[in-house]
């Protein structure tokens, strides 16, 4: 709905008023109750939108996986796999995530959510040998 600015023809105080576009409410002033008169405001950028359509939701998802799709090839282009995660189990870094899941289980953590990480790692290393 579009927003109009109203004036007091008596005070001059001015008020914006949320209305549609074929209603003619009568506005009174809030500080002199005296009748307002609509002004001419030549910005047409004050309407509200509320929500939006599926067709732009789909656009926007969209356009965020093609960026992130743009990044991953650069990223493979440039030798990068991903940004490197350091292990850090119950606020401590450790080097490697072999040792994660040793220190999650001294700590009392589950240290089952660490293996596909270990085993990450171990091919990792593999290839770097070989």
């Amino acid at each position: 709905m579009p927003r109009y600015d109203y004036r007091c023809v008596q005070c001059g105080h001015v008020e914006e008023q949320i209305h549609g576009m074929k209603e003619i409410p009568e506005f009174k002033c809030s500080l002199c109750l005296a009748p307002m008169e609509k002004q001419f405001t030549p910005n047409f950028g004050g309407f509200i939108m509320k929500g939006g359509t599926p067709t732009i939701h789909w656009r926007e998802k969209r356009l965020r996986m093609k960026k992130s799709e743009d990044l991953a090839r650069k990223q493979k282009d440039a030798g990068h796999s991903g940004p490197r995660v350091v292990p850090n189990i119950a606020g401590h870094e450790t080097g490697t995530w072999s040792d994660a899941p040793k220190m999650a289980k001294e700590a009392g953590l589950n240290h089952d959510s660490y293996t596909p990480f270990v085993e990450k790692e171990k091919k990792e290393k593999k290839t770097l040998v070989i």
